[in-house]
């Protein structure tokens, strides 16, 4: 195992604990309703669905997205909800928590390589999320920046340009399988699945790397140092 000069990570599920945080924005919407016992869960991940559909389509600003995507879910499911729930729902994104193991897992892997963010999100929002991580990185490439949202392969070149290093001295880590890992794959980079809730693999694809947590990807990359 060779060291990469940098590390591209996705953001929002592999260091932002996104499905919870989505989850309990969800739950405070309902409550307002008076509708408790909700599976939130399957409401997360019905809209995560609806929105990964919705971004392969023509470019919107991430918080547009937010707004136009939780309507579109909560209809799914019967369920009430106002302009002013989408509103705080688009607002929401920049202030959701990192996992206990990110902070220090980053702060590891910058004594031993570059790391860098490619992240579906808008520009505002990951100034916020980079505050509630506590670590800054080398480049941050949004989706904002890109004018599309991975899957697509833009993202990957520009931080790839941004970096000043060939795609074969990057390494690329992410949670989301069909975000991050299905393209790295298709463009021949080396990928790491950070598969923190033991998911099956859902594609046909193959990663380079497999772990459950960032605290144990930093232990990797050390290893890779030595």
């Amino acid at each position: 195992m060779t060291l990469p000069k940098a590390i591209t990570f996705d953001c929002f599920g592999t260091l932002i604990d996104w499905e919870s945080e989505i989850q309990k924005f969800f739950s405070q919407i309902l409550k307002r309703y008076d509708i408790e016992n909700a599976d939130v869960v399957a409401l997360q991940r019905h809209w995560e669905n609806i929105q990964f559909d919705y971004i392969q389509e023509a470019y919107h600003p991430y918080k547009e997205v937010l707004k136009t995507t939780l309507p579109m879910a909560f209809r799914d499911y019967g369920y009430p909800f106002s302009p002013k729930d989408c509103l705080e729902f688009s607002e929401s994104m920049g202030k959701w928590q990192p996992f206990p193991d990110t902070r220090d897992a980053l702060l590891e892997l910058k004594k031993y390589t570059k790391i860098a963010l490619i992240t579906n999100t808008d520009d505002s929002i990951i100034s916020e999320t980079v505050k509630q991580i506590g670590v800054e990185f080398d480049q941050i490439i949004t989706a904002e920046q890109a004018g599309v949202y991975k899957p697509n392969h833009k993202g990957f070149y520009l931080a790839w340009e941004r970096l000043g290093l060939e795609k074969s001295e990057v390494l690329h880590a992410g949670f989301g399988f069909k975000y991050d890992v299905v393209p790295a794959t298709e463009l021949g980079v080396d990928s790491c699945w950070i598969n923190r809730y033991g998911e099956v693999r859902p594609a046909n694809v193959k990663e380079t790397y497999l772990v459950g947590d960032m605290r144990t990807f930093a232990l990797m990359v050390k290893g890779m140092a030595e």
